[in-house]
């Protein structure tokens, strides 16, 4: 992970995971480079414009409307050098651009019809048609430059075409005699080094009068340009040689013309890769089924149906258990015991995992309804690594972690702590790791933390802010159950599970005796309560379940009742242009005959004048004409318009607000429309 700093232990919590599903999204080559420049949002608002973006992104994917990604190929390789004029521009290269160029308009305008969430997504990147076009002009996409990059260009072409059939003719004559076909291994004509020849055999090389030009491996073969030829071969070289000139001349033209919109080709090439990282993150909601989060400052921790990325990529999703944890509300310090192949440490890894996604801008694998706080840091202490660099015991080692995460602890702050107090004397590392744990929570520091210290089961009955956890054991088959429950302490269950992977049961007995009855029945009494409290949790997810149910509903209706209240307005302009149109109808039959006796003489004249005046003004007076002249007017090219007489959407090429005509785009052709037929109203089943 590209981190801002070392606030955010993504190389601890396995961010290469997550960068690896997006690389397997992404659709151009440009895109690797967003990937591996992905770093924590600078702002909770700058997160939350790109989980917008995200959600437009993937509801338009999901309908089957692919962001148009297809073509763009790797420029930056050289794109650089050519700005620095350290770079021969050569038609392929042209060609690649060009392709970047129109993938980078084509995603432009497909998202700025996306809504408010894909418009600001592509605020302020460039324009850049006008160069499409212009590349349209000069290349074709396999490199090879085209007639119309040049009037000379095309005539030297023309003239290439007329050589090449005087060559072919001169040549047919040539092998239309018989003396000459006798002395040919391959009654065909071929070409070496640019110059027509025969395969003339060996042997026979004095009875054909030409130029050698090369001979084959064995020698059996010559290639002779017969002499009839050589002339009119002359002249194509000529001609193709002033071709590679122009070519070159049309070349340096283009890159001239280039390098004029250096920072607009960057920003083009740069919006195509951050597109392609859009999409990606958007593949994960539609084809993984990732949900988008919601990042607040100051806010809480909510996860529910939560799951490792890497868990998603190796086991089936049905047999994963999902973890359900919250922080912040009322509780920041949550701490978590159980036994040892329980998943306490699968339970760090997913917070912090899926924490760091969510404030990266990225979609996040839990349910619906996810929330996550702005995080300026998150700090991991995970896993026994020794810093063998810095000449540290594991214990020390740890010890130096855990003081940096206790140092840099603050509201805003994620800290994860895997066995804590491990490693050295259990007195001395419990009274070590009560102490971190005061710290934490004085701190309001969100903090997950996992323990095998009896000592620290009880912390979270003394502080408020915190909170115990157990990993969930089935005492019937002595196998853990890998699901986090909240609010009572875990056993560690060692003697079972030692039992059950081999241990002899007389060191297992013997092992019993010695811990006494005292630990055995406080370990009752936490079975006990762990069943009342997984009772108590269905009970409780029973209600959110229904309760979800209700608002779903509720927000159905709500949608419902906008779709209503859209459609009435709509009703309501098509009535006003009913009236409107009837009313042009009355004017245009009227206005012959009206305008006819304008011209009558005295009081009769008059009258008509007036008349004709009042009919004008009541059609320009209609409210659908003043809104249509006023939108016509605010028309800007790219943007779509509804034209009701051919119920279709265009785009607008251009504007003459002098002549009221827009210039549209009409599947393929282009059509001039008066203003009068424009309509800003878009019904939901109108297409281009």
């Amino acid at each position: 992970m590209s981190e801002p700093s070392s606030s955010f232990d993504g190389d601890a919590l396995e961010f290469h995971v997550v960068r690896a599903l997006l690389t397997a999204h992404l659709v151009t080559p440009l895109g690797r480079t967003a990937v591996e420049a992905l770093q924590v949002c600078a702002t909770a608002e700058e997160a939350a414009r790109q989980h917008a973006a995200t959600v437009v992104m993937a509801q338009r994917m999901g309908e089957r409307n692919e962001l148009p990604l297809s073509g763009a190929v790797e420029v930056r390789t050289w794109l650089g050098r050519f700005f620095a004029g350290e770079h021969s521009f050569l038609a392929r290269d042209a060609a690649d651009l060009k392709r970047v160029l129109r993938t980078s308009d084509r995603c432009r305008r497909w998202c700025s019809a996306g809504g408010e969430a894909l418009e600001s997504f592509v605020a302020g990147v460039p324009d850049v048609e006008d160069l499409v076009e212009e590349l349209e002009r000069v290349v074709d996409d396999r490199g090879e430059v085209m007639d119309s990059a040049s009037a000379k260009l095309a005539v030297i072409r023309r003239d290439i075409e007329i050589h090449k059939r005087a060559v072919d003719s001169t040549m047919a004559s040539v092998l239309a005699q018989g003396s000459v076909r006798r002395c040919l291994q391959a009654p065909e004509p071929s070409w070496r080094h640019g110059r027509p020849v025969l395969q003339v055999k060996a042997d026979y090389r004095q009875h054909i009068r030409g130029v050698l030009h090369d001979r084959s491996a064995s020698g059996a073969t010559l290639f002779v340009e017969p002499e009839a030829v050589v002339e009119v071969a002359n002249q194509l070289s000529d001609e193709q040689a002033a071709e590679n000139r122009e070519i070159n001349v049309v070349l340096a033209d283009t890159a001239r013309g280039l390098r004029r919109y250096g920072q607009e080709i960057a920003n083009s090439v740069e919006f195509v890769a951050r597109a392609d990282l859009l999409q990606a993150k958007a593949q994960l909601v539609v084809k993984d089924g990732y949900t988008v989060p919601k990042v607040v400052p100051d806010g809480a921790m909510r996860l529910r149906g939560a799951r490792h990325p890497l868990l998603l990529q190796t086991q089936d999703r049905a047999e994963i258990v999902p973890l359900d944890i919250a922080l912040g509300d009322p509780h920041h310090l949550v701490v978590v015991t159980g036994p040892n192949t329980g998943g306490k440490t699968v339970v760090l890894k997913t917070v912090g995992l899926l924490s760091l996604m969510a404030i990266s801008g990225l979609p996040i694998p839990a349910d619906v309804g996810a929330e996550v706080p702005f995080l300026r840091s998150v700090h991991a202490d995970i896993g026994d690594e020794q810093a063998i660099a810095q000449n540290l015991s594991t214990f020390s080692s740890h010890v130096q972690r855990i003081a940096r995460c206790v140092q840099q602890a603050a509201p805003d702050t994620l800290v994860l702590l895997d066995e804590l107090g491990a490693g050295t004397d259990p007195e001395e590392g419990a009274v070590l790791g009560y102490a971190v744990l005061e710290a934490l929570v004085k701190a309001r520091v969100f903090a997950v933390v996992t323990t095998h210290l009896g000592r620290l089961k009880d912390f979270a009955y003394q502080h408020p802010g915190a909170e115990n956890g157990s990993m969930a054991f089935d005492g019937k088959t002595l196998r853990p159950l890998y699901r986090l429950d909240l609010g009572i302490p875990g056993n560690s269950h060692a003697l079972d599970i030692s039992a059950r992977v081999g241990m002899p049961d007389s060191i297992v007995a013997r092992a019993r005796e010695l811990l006494g009855e005292r630990d055995q029945t406080l370990d009752n009494l936490i079975e006990r309560v762990q069943v009342a409290r997984r009772d108590a949790e269905a009970d409780r997810q029973r209600t959110a379940d229904r309760s979800r149910q209700v608002n779903q509903k509720h927000e159905d209706l709500e949608e419902r009742l906008a779709q209503a209240v859209k459609k009435e307005n709509w009703l309501q302009e098509e009535a006003d242009g009913v009236v409107e149109s009837e009313l042009r109808r009355a004017h245009q039959a009227m206005d012959g005959a009206i305008t006819a006796l304008t011209q009558a003489p005295g009081q009769h004249g008059e009258r008509a004048r007036g008349l004709k005046k009042i009919a004008d003004g009541l059609l320009k007076q209609t409210a659908m004409h003043r809104r249509r002249m006023t939108f016509c007017h605010r028309l800007k090219k790219g943007e779509m318009v509804f034209l009701p007489r051919w119920g279709r959407l265009c785009a607008v090429r251009k504007v003459d607000k002098v002549r009221e005509i827009v210039t549209v785009d009409y599947g393929k052709a282009r059509m001039e429309v008066p203003f009068e037929d424009v309509s800003w109203l878009q019904p939901l089943d109108a297409g281009p």
